[in-house]
């Protein structure tokens, strides 16, 4: 499944940046959680990223890997610790309108959850690590103060499809769902 994701990935940022005015471009970038795939609490830990690929007149491509250190609050649900890595491929739907493109993103790709069980010390089985399939939709913009230089903004929602309550037991955590909301605010280099 990663290697499908990796090509499925690779292959939308080809197709979409065929446009002759596409220009590439990396993004490095900050952001938070706005919401928890855990009812029990709300306290997460930024994240930081990179989104690289192509942008067009009207649709660009990018490929994104983002790492989120804490994004089930630990105190709440009863665990050590527990961190997410995204990697996703999204397509960026939207008019460039002088220096600034605002867009509808959309995208799949893979989360990859590690959870590790306050328990761990007496069983240590009870860490809890796997690979789901993700989607995410969102929007956002991106503004260029320069020719090469600029700044962006994106809000985020992403579902992983997958989770299974039994996969959890050992840890502790009860989802039957695992979605969230994440705004991420960077940098942008256009080449």
């Amino acid at each position: 499944m990663k290697r499908f994701t990796i090509a499925a990935a690779f292959l939308l940022l080809v197709a979409v940046s065929r446009d002759a005015a596409a220009q590439g471009f990396i993004s490095p970038f900050l952001g938070t959680t706005l919401s928890s795939p855990s009812d029990a609490g709300s306290h997460t830990k930024p994240g930081y990223g990179v989104a690289f690929g192509a942008l067009g007149k009207v649709i660009g491509g990018e490929t994104e890997i983002a790492y989120f250190p804490e994004l089930l609050d630990n105190s709440a649900n009863a665990i050590a610790k527990n961190k997410i890595v995204t990697f996703s491929g999204n397509t960026l739907i939207g008019p460039t309108v002088g220096r600034v493109k605002p867009y509808v993103g959309l995208g799949a790709g893979n989360l990859h959850l590690n959870v590790t069980s306050l328990s761990n010390v007496v069983l240590p089985s009870a860490d809890f690590s796997k690979n789901y399939f993700t989607f995410n939709v969102g929007g956002g913009v991106i503004g260029f103060f320069t020719n090469h230089l600029g700044a962006r903004g994106d809000l985020r929602y992403t579902r992983a499809f997958g989770i299974k309550i039994e996969d959890l037991a050992t840890t502790g955590l009860s989802l039957d769902k695992f979605n969230f909301w994440r705004a991420t605010f960077g940098l942008a280099v256009k080449f």
